[in-house]
């Protein structure tokens, strides 16, 4: 059953905040994005809000949708049991600050869908992919909502001390340190180079990984022990550390620290297992104290001896085109596991 009613904002302020007038945040649990500040859109919304004239409200915004386990109508009311608002986190944050600074405004209506979907099946997604997919969103929002996103947040937040952005923004609006938040892509980027030993198409494809389905679900598999997803970030903390330090000294190749980064990720999945195609087990098997500085010093020098010696033979490009290359990031494998320092099993 789906229902749609039209609602008075003043109404609308009551259902999304709490008895001491704070907004209520659980009912946007299932949104794909956070408030995104003072945008155009959400500007426009403000302003509408504001405005004196006879225009309705209504009229100027696309509503909200609201997925619900049941609703009832009970007179002039509906009864919604354990509702989630999917979309229209802009214009629900937007009417909360209307009203808590003074607004006085209240003959203004919206419009409210409540759709009431099966608990079970994949139609919760499909509506919060339909009702999202006609604005504009980062690469990988509309995935925000699978529970390998859900189950990948709480991991890095309980054991790691990362706080994962499956829906943009969302910590970055609560103020956590910046270099603790973690965006999605840069997950998957990140997961690209080290577990799968591709730095190439960490560096070509960022948005690619989490739109392409081949890519994203090689990445997010529930097959995958949630720990590799940490590994990951502590991993490429101490690698991009350790680049920041070096490169005070000595300016990095093409000055742009990421084409090292990946480059050195995919070098220390096969340093820290001493094995030329270590598995994800493999990898959770390492001890991260082995990722010395004296150790990634000396893969650092092995990455720029290939770079010099690439760059001498290329003809077209610098560092940023070779280390996109296949070809690049074979040679930099090959000699990885046939230096006897690194001790890599054969």
């Amino acid at each position: 059953p789906r229902g749609v009613t039209i609602t008075c904002p003043r109404s609308r302020g009551n259902f999304i905040t709490s008895d001491n007038e704070a907004l209520r945040l659980e009912l946007f649990e299932s949104n794909v994005r956070d408030y995104a500040g003072s945008t155009a859109v959400n500007n426009a919304i403000g302003e509408t809000l504001k405005s004196g004239t006879g225009e309705d409200f209504w009229w100027f915004n696309n509503g909200v949708t609201v997925v619900a386990d049941a609703a009832q109508i009970a007179g002039k009311r509906i009864v919604v049991k354990e509702p989630q608002i999917v979309n229209g986190l802009q214009t629900s944050h937007e009417i909360y600050s209307y009203f808590q600074n003074g607004g006085q405004h209240r003959d203004r209506s919206l419009l409210v869908k409540i759709v009431v979907a099966p608990e079970s099946g994949t139609a919760r997604d499909r509506i919060i992919r339909a009702t999202n997919s006609q604005t504009q969103l980062p690469a990988g929002a509309l995935r925000a909502t699978e529970a390998i996103q859900k189950d990948i947040e709480e991991i890095l937040g309980h054991a790691g001390g990362y706080y994962y952005e499956r829906r943009a923004s969302y910590y970055r609006n609560l103020g956590f340190p910046l270099d603790r938040v973690i965006s999605m892509t840069r997950l998957a980027r990140e997961f690209t180079a080290f577990v799968q030993r591709e730095p190439h198409i960490a560096l070509r494809h960022s948005d690619a990984l989490l739109l392409d389905d081949q890519h994203y679900t090689q990445i997010f598999s529930s097959r995958h022990d949630l720990d590799i997803y940490r590994l990951c970030l502590d991993v490429h903390t101490r690698l991009r550390a350790f680049l920041t330090r070096y490169a005070e000294d000595r300016p990095l190749l093409g000055e742009t620290l990421e084409n090292w980064l990946y480059p050195l990720a995919a070098m220390s999945a096969h340093t820290l297992t001493r094995l030329r195609q270590p598995t994800p087990r493999d990898l959770l098997n390492i001890d991260l104290a082995h990722l010395s500085d004296d150790l990634m010093s000396r893969m650092t020098g092995t990455l720029e001896q290939n770079f010099k010696s690439a760059l001498r033979q290329s003809k077209a490009g610098g560092v940023d085109r070779i280390a996109r290359t296949p070809e690049f990031a074979a040679k930099l494998r090959q000699a990885v596991v046939s230096q006897s320092r690194y001790q890599i099993e054969r």
